[in-house]
């Protein structure tokens, strides 16, 4: 069995340390430039406990949101309100606390690499027309 001297050792754990930097650093710009992509977003509230969520998607899929009242927390899942798969989807929430809740809006055709933003969403009165 071959034993690694010294120079072998680091020279290893340098390569090691540049290629998961370098995949971190890959998924960080494929993020940055998924979210450059404008989509449609925007919230309408039924009244300040019900809200439907519209967003678009550039791919036909089926969309669903995740939320909850923490942004670490985003423990509830609603599907679009269709079962049809599109670009434009849907989703109604209800519950929603009087403190607003969290948001994250994702679609069954997302890369597992993306991490999609969490918006904190609140009931705004003087917006109801």
């Amino acid at each position: 069995m071959k034993i690694l001297n010294i120079k072998q050792k680091i020279a290893l754990i340098v390569l090691s340390l540049a290629f998961i930097t370098g995949l971190l650093l890959s998924i960080f710009i494929f993020n940055k430039q998924q979210r450059q992509i404008e989509n449609h977003f925007e919230v309408t509230f039924v009244d300040p406990h019900q809200a439907i969520i519209f967003w678009t998607s550039e791919k036909e899929s089926i969309g669903f949101a995740k939320y909850g009242e923490s942004e670490t927390n985003l423990s509830q899942v609603a599907q679009q309100t269709s079962s049809v798969p599109g670009t434009i989807h849907a989703v109604l929430l209800t519950d929603i606390p009087a403190d607003g809740f969290y948001l994250s809006l994702h679609t069954d055709k997302d890369s597992p690499f993306l991490w999609s933003e969490v918006k904190k969403i609140n009931f705004d009165p003087t917006k109801i027309e």
